[in-house]
């Protein structure tokens, strides 16, 4: 910037300058209907700079103005607070009504005129990933960021372990999870990410070490968690079946609560990877107590 307006003196200087020492300072003549205005070519470029600085303040004061956070600053940017609440209110609506699309237009719009621009910007980004529009929903947490305080880090993170799930970006996702399972690891929206997480990467062994703490947050009803314990269980019996050294099964297995080892779903599951590995006379131990313990139902 101050190259070209040293570039611009030395013109100016030199259109100034030129004539004067020639001795012959030219002249400038306009016409315009029935008038003729003439003057010297000096007077023209002094008229001329009078202009631009006339005009460089006028531009400068409203530069200021449209920058101020005063009500005539937001309201010649058409960035009234009122009408963002407005368009809040509209985009909560919105959203109960599952218009996702709409609503997070509405958030972005808000964010214009808004208190707390990172907000409407994470409501937006949070509405575009619940309608799976990913690349809307990346660059609306790209704008959040701009104006992110520190107490809005929280849920700033939490819209973006949700959006890095959706792409399946899961060691992004976990690097910062696993972070904030040493901060708050009573969350119940830490834990109920971090779970889905565990599922979709196949760390049943990881979702079994959370399930204690996720019962006593009652992260979920615990119908539910009882079927995500049976799930994870039975999964992770599976998995460690397909490991190359054999009694990392059983090893696993003996490793277990008393609960666990006495439960007969988790048993026959047991049961059923073990003779498919040839450990027979395991098997044979597990399907005894199995037998015992339908006796022990029937009586």
């Amino acid at each position: 910037m101050i190259k070209i307006l040293i570039i611009f003196l030395v013109l100016v200087g030199g259109f100034f300058l030129g004539p004067l020492l020639q001795g012959h300072q030219g002249s400038a003549v306009f016409e315009f209907v029935n008038y003729r205005v003439s003057m010297s070519f000096n007077s023209f470029i002094i008229l001329e700079l009078i202009g631009l600085l006339f005009l460089y303040l006028i531009y400068s004061i409203f530069n200021k103005i449209l920058n101020s956070k005063t009500v005539l600053g937001n309201w010649l940017r058409l960035k009234s607070p009122k009408k963002s609440i407005k368009r809040i209110e509209q985009a909560q609506i919105l959203l109960l009504e599952g218009d996702y699309q709409q609503a997070a237009k509405l958030f972005v719009k808000s964010a214009k005129g808004a208190k707390n621009t990172t907000l409407s910007y994470l409501l937006a980004a949070q509405a575009q990933i619940d309608n799976d529009e990913l690349i809307q929903a990346n660059q609306s947490l790209e704008q959040a960021a701009k104006s992110c305080q520190p107490k809005e880090i929280f849920a700033f993170q939490l819209v973006q372990i949700r959006l890095q799930l959706k792409n399946r970006e899961y060691t992004a996702a976990r690097s910062v999870l696993e972070k904030l399972l040493n901060e708050k690891p009573r969350n119940v929206e830490v834990l109920r990410l971090a779970d889905q997480l565990y599922y979709e990467t196949g760390d049943y062994q990881a979702v079994i070490d959370l399930l204690p703490v996720m019962y006593k947050t009652k992260a979920y009803s615990e119908s539910q968690l009882d079927q995500f314990k049976q799930a994870a269980y039975i999964a992770r019996i599976k998995q460690l079946s397909t490991d190359s050294d054999t009694q990392a099964l059983i090893k696993w297995w003996h490793s277990q609560p008393r609960a666990i080892m006495n439960n007969m779903t988790y048993q026959k599951a047991m049961a059923t990877y073990l003779n498919q590995l040839g450990q027979n006379n395991e098997a044979e131990k597990l399907l005894k107590s199995i037998s015992k313990l339908e006796q022990k139902e029937r009586t």
